[in-house]
C-alpha cells in the first residue's frame, strides 16, 4: 500500500484513512479539518492539473457534484498535490448499460452549452493517429521484432481508416466530453445520476470519442440508451468503431514507442466483436 508523504499531509494537516488506488494519478481518502475529503498525487505535469481543474468548475456549475478543488494545488515530493471534496453516492450499476447511456446523453447535452475548451495538453484529436504517416512509420520499425502484435495493429488501422472514408470528419461537432463514462467514475443516488469523477481524460472532443470506454465494443447497451434520450445519426454510428480502435491503437503505439511489451489487454480488446460494428465486425484473420 502507497501513502503519501508526512510533508504533504502536514501541510494540509490531514488523517489519512485509506488508499484509493488510481492508474496514473493515485488518490487516498484523508480527513481535512474533520471532514472527509480525497487527496490526489497528479502523474503529470502543472499545465495538466490547471487544465483538468479547470474543467472541473465548468462542469460543477451545471449541477453535478464533481471532485472540486478545497485549495490550491501543491508542488512536493516530486509531484503535485491537489485536496478534493468528497463526492458521494454509489458507483453506476454495471448490469444496467442501458441507464448509463441515458445519463451519457444528459451529460453531453449539458457539456455542449460550456465555453469552449483549448486542446487538452499533451493531447491530440482523437483520429489523427489513423491517418498520421508516423504511425505507419512507428509500426515498420517494430515490426521485425514485434509482428504479431504489430500485424494485428496494421490489420485494425487500415480497416479504420477504410471506414472513414466518406465521412466528414472535419465538419463533426466537438464539445467538452468526460472521456472515462465507465460505471465507477460515476456516482448514483436513488436512481438518479448526481456525481461525476475521474476528469482525467476530460477534453474537447467528437462527442462520439466519449463512447469509446463506455462502450468498449461490448457495452451495446450504452448505446441504446443513449440514442433513447439523443438520437445517433448513420455518421455517428459509423463512428462508433473507428474512434473505440483509434483509442487503442493510440495506446498501442505509445506502448511501441516506450519499448513497452503489450501485456495482452489491447489486443484482446481490439478483438472484441459487437452487431453495431457492422462490416468492421468480421473477425481478424490471424
Amino acid at each position: 500500500m502507497t501513502w503519501p508523504p508526512a510533508s504533504v499531509q502536514r501541510a494540509w494537516g490531514l488523517t489519512v484513512e485509506a488508499d484509493l488506488g488510481g492508474r496514473l494519478n493515485l488518490h487516498w481518502q484523508v480527513r481535512a479539518a474533520g471532514v472527509r475529503a480525497v487527496l490526489r498525487r497528479w502523474h503529470g505535469p502543472e499545465a495538466e492539473v490547471r487544465y483538468e481543474l479547470k474543467v472541473l468548475q465548468q462542469v460543477a456549475r451545471l449541477g453535478w457534484a464533481v471532485p472540486l478543488a478545497l485549495c490550491a494545488p501543491m508542488y512536493g515530493a516530486g509531484a503535485w498535490w491537489s485536496l478534493h471534496v468528497w463526492v458521494p453516492g454509489d458507483p453506476a450499476p454495471r448490469e444496467n448499460p442501458e441507464a448509463r447511456g441515458r445519463w451519457l446523453a444528459e451529460v453531453h447535452a449539458a457539456f455542449a452549452a460550456l465555453p469552449a475548451l483549448p486542446v487538452r495538453p499533451g493531447w491530440r484529436p482523437d483520429l489523427e493517429m489513423l491517418t498520421d504517416p508516423a504511425t505507419d512509420a512507428l509500426l515498420s520499425a517494430h515490426e521485425a521484432a514485434r509482428p504479431d502484435e504489430v500485424r494485428l495493429y496494421r490489420w485494425h488501422l487500415e480497416r479504420a481508416r477504410a471506414a472513414l472514408a466518406g465521412l466528414d470528419t472535419a465538419g463533426r461537432p466537438r464539445h467538452l466530453i468526460h472521456g472515462d463514462f465507465t460505471p465507477w467514475n460515476l456516482r448514483v443516488q436513488r436512481g438518479r445520476l448526481t456525481g461525476l469523477l475521474d476528469f482525467e481524460l476530460a477534453r474537447p472532443a467528437d462527442p462520439v470519442a466519449d463512447f469509446a470506454l463506455a462502450w468498449r465494443g461490448v457495452h451495446d447497451g450504452v448505446v441504446a440508451g443513449y440514442a433513447e434520450v439523443r438520437p445517433l445519426s448513420g455518421e455517428d454510428r459509423a463512428l462508433l468503431t473507428p474512434l473505440w480502435w483509434a483509442h487503442l491503437l493510440a495506446g498501442a503505439c505509445a506502448a511501441l514507442r516506450a519499448g513497452v511489451p503489450d501485456d495482452g489487454w489491447t489486443a484482446r480488446k481490439l478483438q472484441v466483436r459487437s452487431p453495431l460494428m457492422g462490416p468492421l465486425a468480421a473477425p481478424y484473420p490471424g
